[in-house]
């Protein structure tokens, strides 16, 4: 169960799709109700109109938090919560086997550290930005987002491949994506992202590309709901709920093979 504007759901988004997981693995995405605060069905799933209800309905309530991305099996009428950690699922869903006749790449495993500084100043980075509640937090939370993207932009230009951590596609690869990818149309103007442009990290931008050009990774990318949801969903950060007028993704793209 997934989300279009989450970006911890794009993780498993972008391995399923990788994988090619389509014959072991169905994906049904859930809308945000912006009223609410909350993730409901657009159509009911054993009886359940929102998350919330799902989740009491697996006994896993007060265990978990109702959140996404979430990975299920259903035992007849019962629910099974597998996990709802995008870490844990993607390695879950890269660990099986595709049954498709399209040869997909592999997606390697990595060092922790470099998995830390994308999770922790790049990932969560934009929302401590975004978020911040003084001027000291943002001004920190600025500083440690752009040092880690200057320690990633110095890895791309020194190792010998395409990827963050050399030849092989990893796990390093599918955490940054998201947040990258999002960059322009969110994350720099919604979240004051905005310390340098991301355009002056060639190697970034360049490495942005090629991922996007991986087969399958456009499908996992729904950039009029981003824009959506962000501006319209964060109302401290955006109270007229104006979403302002922007690229698509594909002029944006565009624009990074130039």
């Amino acid at each position: 169960l997934v989300g279009n504007s989450c970006p911890w759901c794009h993780r498993a988004l972008l391995v399923y799709q990788i994988k090619n997981l389509f014959n072991q693995i169905k994906v049904i995405f859930l809308k945000a109700d912006i009223e609410h605060s909350e993730w409901i069905f657009e159509e009911k799933l054993k009886g359940c109109n929102r998350l919330s209800e799902f989740y009491k309905k697996s006994h896993k309530n007060n265990l978990f938090r109702a959140t996404l991305p979430v990975l299920v099996s259903f035992d007849n009428e019962k629910i099974n919560i597998l996990s709802n950690e995008s870490s844990q699922i993607i390695k879950l869903l890269n660990s099986i086997k595709e049954k498709s006749t399209q040869h997909s790449l592999q997606i390697k495993d990595c060092n922790q550290n470099i998995l830390n500084l994308i999770h922790h100043n790049i990932n969560d980075g934009v929302y401590k930005c975004g978020f911040a509640r003084n001027q000291s937090s943002y001004d920190r939370a600025s500083k440690g987002l752009f040092m880690a993207l200057k320690e990633i932009e110095k890895k791309l230009d020194h190792n010998k491949g395409d990827w963050i951590c050399g030849d092989e596609l990893t796990y390093a690869d599918i955490y940054l994506f998201p947040t990258l990818i999002r960059w322009e149309l969110v994350y720099s103007k919604l979240f004051k992202c905005t310390e340098k442009e991301i355009s002056e990290f060639k190697k970034i931008i360049k490495w942005r590309l090629k991922f996007f050009k991986l087969s399958n990774v456009n499908k996992s990318c729904f950039d009029d709901e981003w824009k959506k949801d962000y501006y319209k969903a964060l109302f401290p950060l955006n109270p007229n709920q104006i979403i302002p007028v922007l690229p698509s993704l594909k002029e944006i793209m565009r624009l990074d093979s130039n």
